[in-house]
């Protein structure tokens, strides 16, 4: 099974179809790539992580951890660019998208030392793969309902971290 590429975009202009949207695994979500900048309107693919939140198993400020990492794995792992620097004029040259790439890479190191690669792997099929917790529990071959514990302490842990993450780490 391959992996799928996540449906997300900051294009202003970028909506998913009416049917794509009731199928209820979609959702607009601010990412504010640093504590200065303004928030981002984006659409991510996370039926997993939604599906946590509306039965009521982890929190808003969890949801927004998770949101925050899968950016910071985008930029800094698979390349991707910064929301904010696609924006009009506020386009930067080649060394501002480095340094961007170094602080979510600083943030991502920062992260996996304290949750391991199994926790950043349970968080690449859950935010970047985008998939449910059905298929995350087949793909890992456990039951859905350990999968599920493991993915609200993980929320839970993580979101812990990013509160504790030293200041240097926020610049970039």
């Amino acid at each position: 099974m391959a992996s799928q590429r996540p449906e997300t975009s900051s294009r202003s202009d970028f909506r998913p179809s009416a049917a794509r949207i009731a199928h209820r695994d979609l959702a607009v979500v601010q990412v504010q790539l640093t504590k200065k900048s303004p928030p981002v309107e984006v659409w991510r693919r996370c039926a997993g992580l939604y599906g946590l939140l509306r039965s009521k198993a982890i929190t808003d400020g969890q949801v927004s951890a998770a949101q925050f990492w899968a950016v910071d794995y985008e930029i800094s792992v698979l390349g991707g660019t910064d929301p904010e620097m696609e924006r009009g004029a506020k386009r930067g040259d080649i060394h501002d998208a480095m340094i961007g790439r170094i602080g979510s890479a600083a943030r991502r190191d920062y992260i996996r030392e304290r949750i391991g690669a199994r926790g950043e792997q349970l968080l690449v099929l859950l935010m970047i793969d985008g998939l449910s917790l059905n298929d995350m529990a087949i793909r890992l071959r456990q039951d859905k309902r350990n999968t599920s514990g493991a993915l609200c302490f993980l929320l839970e842990q993580l979101s812990e971290h990013y509160k504790g993450m030293p200041g240097p780490l926020w610049k970039g």
